[in-house]
């Protein structure tokens, strides 16, 4: 790494990529993760969630939302 940003989907995919194989799993330690970054930069709960929602709409908007969730029926 140069010190330079990278782009968001580069990021996003590298993360990804590190991840468990085991969708669930995978949810449980972005969702630790997510909060654990949420509290070190002092936001409270509800901007989170909101910064949440905003991800996932963004990220299905950008076709995340091709792959079947679980518990939409």
């Amino acid at each position: 790494m140069d010190g330079k940003p990278e782009n968001p989907t580069k990021t996003v995919n590298a993360i990804c990529a590190l991840l468990p194989d085991d969708p669930e799993s995978a949810v449980s330690v972005v969702t630790v993760a997510c909060a654990a970054a949420a509290i070190t930069a002092g936001l409270d709960d509800e901007a989170t969630v909101d910064g949440l929602r905003a991800a996932l709409e963004t990220m299905r908007g950008a076709g995340f939302g091709d792959i079947p969730r679980k518990g939409v029926h």
